[in-house]
């Protein structure tokens, strides 16, 4: 993109004209190793916002949901879920006196409740939908980082080469940093409406 704006002969090719016209043949090796490094940097960045919203506090929404100090659920609701795991995996979870005395037991045991259960549910009728929502928030995210950075050295290229490409720059600066803005409240609300969808189809197999 940037060396579009910075071709000297940039008056005399719209920017169709001048993807059509590169050499895709010999440059397709580099440009498949560029996306797959580009792909794992996603990934890190994804990595690190789940690390920070999620395993660095109590853990994914799957397993704070069903914690008794969470009050998005009744207790009443949460014994149920627990019977259920024992009928299904004979599997014991924490009760709610037993979790006050070992937080991180009980949250252990809960997480290791929910692999058995994706195996459980599998598609589903909309856990698929909800996990498909939750991944592409999560690798939009962590994106954007990269996608403001290349926005700034545009910007600052352009001062030197093109007036065009600080407009196309800051227009898109533009959406990147409102998703940048509420990228906490994006991905916790994707990941606990996927944790919701799996344990309401969950407890009522």
């Amino acid at each position: 993109m940037l060396w579009y704006f910075l071709r000297q002969n940039i008056v005399f090719l719209d920017f169709g004209e001048y993807i059509m016209g590169l050499n895709f043949i010999g440059g397709i090796s580099i440009s498949i190793v560029f996306i797959y490094a580009y792909s794992q940097i996603i990934r890190l960045i994804s990595k690190f916002f789940e690390r920070k919203y999620f395993l660095n506090r109590d853990g994914f929404p799957t397993t704070y949901l069903m914690l008794y100090n969470n009050k998005v659920f009744s207790d009443k609701y949460k014994d149920k879920f627990r019977h259920k795991v024992k009928e299904y995996f004979n599997f014991d979870l924490l009760n709610k006196k037993k979790e006050y005395e070992n937080i991180e037991e009980a949250k252990k045991r809960l997480n290791e409740t929910t692999k058995q259960i994706i195996l459980l549910i599998k598609d589903g009728q909309l856990v698929k939908l909800h996990n498909i929502w939750y991944g592409f928030f999560r690798n939009l995210i962590g994106g954007i980082p990269i996608a403001i950075f290349a926005c700034l050295v545009n910007i600052t290229f352009g001062f030197f080469y093109s007036t065009d490409l600080i407009i196309f720059s800051a227009v898109m600066l533009i959406p990147y940093s409102i998703i940048m803005g509420f990228h906490k409240a994006l991905l916790i609300r994707n990941a606990e409406a996927y944790a919701n969808q799996l344990i309401s189809e969950f407890m009522n197999k």
